[in-house]
C-alpha cells in the first residue's frame, strides 16, 4: 500500500465538503497568496466554516510548490485566532489544505 493509500483510507475531511473551494495550480507564488489572501478575507467576511486551497502536487523536478507558502499563511491566520486547525490533503494527482476556520 502506497503513502497516497494510506492517507486516503484515513479519515480525512472530504473536499466536496468545503465550503469555499480555491484552485492555485499553475500559479506563481506570489500571485497565488494574493488571490488567496483576497478568498480567505472573503471567507471571513461571509462566516464561512470551511476552505479547500488546491494547488499542483510535488513532481520529480517539478521545484517548489505552494505547500510551504500556503501553510505559513495558514500559519499566521491560526496565530491571529481566525483558524481552528489546517489539514493536508494529498494524492499523487492533487494537492491541497483543508482549512476550518473558527466561527
Amino acid at each position: 500500500m502506497s503513502f497516497f493509500e494510506k492517507m486516503a483510507s484515513t479519515a480525512l475531511p472530504k473536499i466536496e465538503e468545503a465550503e469555499v473551494k480555491l484552485d492555485l495550480s499553475g500559479m506563481e507564488k506570489a500571485d497565488a497568496l494574493q488571490k488567496l489572501d483576497a478568498v480567505v478575507v472573503y471567507c471571513k467576511k461571509s462566516w464561512a466554516k470551511s476552505l479547500y486551497v488546491g494547488f499542483d502536487p510535488a513532481r520529480p523536478g517539478g521545484g517548489e510548490t505552494l505547500f510551504q507558502p500556503v501553510a505559513r499563511y495558514f500559519v499566521i491566520e491560526k496565530f491571529n485566532g481566525y483558524v481552528s486547525h489546517v489539514v493536508p490533503l494529498m494524492t499523487a494527482e492533487r494537492a491541497g489544505v483543508f482549512v476550518v476556520f473558527k466561527i
